[in-house]
């Protein structure tokens, strides 16, 4: 097993089964709420400790058919069902033995793909294992990397290599690799650095899987400090739009999100939104005509923005200067294929936003990244951020090719600040509403709708009142239930599903009288809920009425399989999910006096209709 050796005990020894839950790496938390847990926890212990030693046994005996893809599949079902259950040691032992597999020559490439899953399975939190418990030679991957990269079998069929796995591995693996890595890499690499050489392209690929841009402030000298001015330079002076520019945009994208508020920005901004607004490679005049054969990955270029902003800097004013510059391609009367990374830039943004207040509130800091803490995002900050971009979210939503994408976008900034969002969103809806015959903005309204369900129905510090949207809202959609649009009915239906998930159909008008401590929007609430049964009543006469005209329409004999069966199967599974939730989650009083006898004292002709209603 070479300089990694694997305990080959395999008795579980009562100090084993003494082993309590904080010493272990990460348990599975719900396990513990299972019957006989006890019991489920010593057999954890004796099934991961017979892992261990056959694990071990199947090296020793030079046994990797079939033993080494079984016991390895075996553990990967134990991580599955019990997530993390060993200590730190036992989680190091088996990062060992898997590296020193890799170390074997003349490994077949089935083996090789089974040890950089289990690689990656063991390394899915890195925050359990830190620098100073594990450094790894970035050489191992190298040579496979060399290995499988330049093997061309797989374009005949012959075999089938494990790529993706390996650069998952890398990824994970890198914020190990020794301090003098980055020199190393560097070393390396550079001497294949000519530009005007189209395997250029190689060479900055390797450069994004190796070098390493997770390592701690008092690395940063032997880290990207290497490296960081000498690649801005080439980027900046290179304007011929090659395709190893999308590996250079993933390295500064990864060491801007990793050392957030370490590297001075400032000086390069203007630059940096330059290209930005060339690699969105929109068409230009009558021609159109395009700047760029390619365009940016929208990931790395949201993901770097939004770790450049900060205080200190004015990101923000160039990025809405940006969006200005771009602000009639957002218009749904602009289409094209362009139209696709524009939206796809706005959920990012936004995404990446979401994520970074995320990060930053996290009471135990992540070893792996570096956060200064005068870049930490203020309130104003992130009231800025929504307010740069929910114009063009709102206007994207319309866009009839993106609105699931707009309204996603919508949802992050909601989470945001909802007191932007969902009053505006709210009043569009209401607005379409009087002019049903524009199905298409009532549709794209309430897909966006659907993604703020919980943001309207969550009560929060800041902002409590779209509580009161609830009742006006389940009322006023009631007339998206049309069978003549299948669009327009499906996205109502999805709608009242996500909001019935989540409150309870209880009339609690009662509770201004019983309670003093009361807001005026709390008693506002309160007393819409008398409204509650009134709405089931409505909503259960349209279902049924819809339930009628289906079984009607459909043969008791004969279903063929037709798009239109299609449809009206979709909307029997959403109608059972949505009844369902009301049944499970409003008062009895409602349930007895409107659901119980609407069910009892209607008649139905058909099995069809019997089926739909029972």
């Amino acid at each position: 097993m070479g300089s990694y050796p694997l305990d080959k005990t395999g008795v579980v020894n009562a100090i084993e089964l003494e082993i309590h839950d904080e010493n272990l790496q990460k348990p599975n938390i719900y396990n513990k709420y299972l019957p006989f847990y006890e019991s489920i926890k010593q057999h954890g212990f004796k099934l991961f400790s017979e892992i261990k030693e056959n694990l071990s046994r199947t090296i020793q005996l030079a046994e990797f058919e079939p033993g080494f893809s079984f016991w390895s599949d075996k553990l990967e079902r134990f991580i599955y069902l019990y997530e993390y259950y060993f200590t730190k040691s036992d989680h190091l032992k088996l990062i060992h033995f898997y590296l020193s597999i890799l170390s074997i020559n003349d490994l077949n490439y089935s083996n090789v793909k089974i040890c950089f899953d289990m690689l990656n399975q063991l390394m899915r939190k890195t925050r359990l294992i830190t620098r100073d418990d594990l450094t790894i030679d970035w050489r191992l991957f190298y040579k496979w990397t060399k290995l499988i990269f330049d093997n061309h079998d797989e374009t005949h069929g012959l075999i089938i290599l494990p790529k993706y796995s390996l650069m998952i591995c890398i990824q994970r693996y890198s914020p190990y690799f020794s301090s003098t890595a980055t020199q190393e890499i560097l070393d390396q690499f550079r001497p294949q650095l000519c530009l005007t050489d189209w395997f250029v392209i190689n060479t900055f690929k390797m450069f994004d899987l190796f070098l390493p841009v997770k390592l701690p402030p008092a690395l940063h000298d032997q880290g990207f400090k290497l490296w960081l001015n000498e690649f801005f330079d080439i980027w900046e002076n290179v304007y011929n739009g090659t395709i190893w520019e999308l590996y250079m945009i993933s390295m500064f994208s990864s060491v801007a999100w990793n050392n957030i508020g370490y590297i001075d920005w400032e000086p390069w901004l203007s630059k940096i939104f330059t290209r930005i607004l060339r690699g969105f490679s929109l068409p230009i005049g009558k021609m159109q005509i395009s700047s760029y054969s390619f365009r940016y990955m929208m990931s790395y270029v949201a993901k770097w923005i939004v770790a450049m902003i900060n205080n200190k800097n004015s990101c923000f004013e160039y990025l809405k200067d940006l969006f200005i510059a771009i602000k009639s391609f957002y218009h749904p009367s602009n289409t094209g294929n362009f139209q696709n990374e524009l939206v796809e830039f706005i959920v990012k943004l936004a995404e990446y936003f979401v994520d970074r207040v995320h990060l930053e509130h996290k009471v135990n800091s992540l070893w792996f990244i570096s956060l200064h803490e005068s870049s930490r995002l203020t309130e104003q900050n992130i009231t800025d951020f929504v307010n740069c971009i929910k114009e063009y979210a709102f206007i994207s939503t319309f866009n009839k090719n993106h609105s699931n994408k707009a309204a996603e976008a919508c949802q992050y900034l909601s989470i945001l600040r909802p007191e932007l969002i969902v009053p505006t969103i709210v009043e569009k809806l209401f607005s379409s509403i009087d002019n049903m015959t524009e199905p298409h903005r009532f549709t794209s309204i309430m897909i966006c709708l659907t993604r703020i369900a919980r943001q309207i129905v969550r009560q929060t510090p800041t902002y409590s009142q779209g509580q009161t949207y609830v009742i006006p809202l389940l009322m006023s959609v009631l007339p998206g239930i049309d069978l003549n649009d299948f669009e327009k009915t499906s996205v109502t239906l999805d709608f009242y599903n996500a909001i019935f998930k989540i409150i309870i159909c209880v009339d609690c008008s009662s509770a201004i009288q019983t309670r003093n401590d009361l807001t005026e929007i709390e008693k506002e609430v309160c007393l819409s809920t008398e409204k509650f049964q009134d709405f089931i009543i409505k909503f259960l006469n349209r279902i049924f009425q819809m339930i009628e005209i289906l079984s009607t329409d459909v043969s008791d004999d004969v279903i063929e399989i037709t798009e239109d069966n299609i449809e009206d199967n979709t909307i029997e599974l959403k109608l059972i999910s949505i009844i369902s939730s009301i049944v499970q989650q409003c008062s009895s009083k409602i349930f007895q006096v409107r659901i119980y006898k609407q069910c009892n004292t209607s008649i139905y002709d058909g099995s069809v209709s019997f089926d739909r209603v029972y």
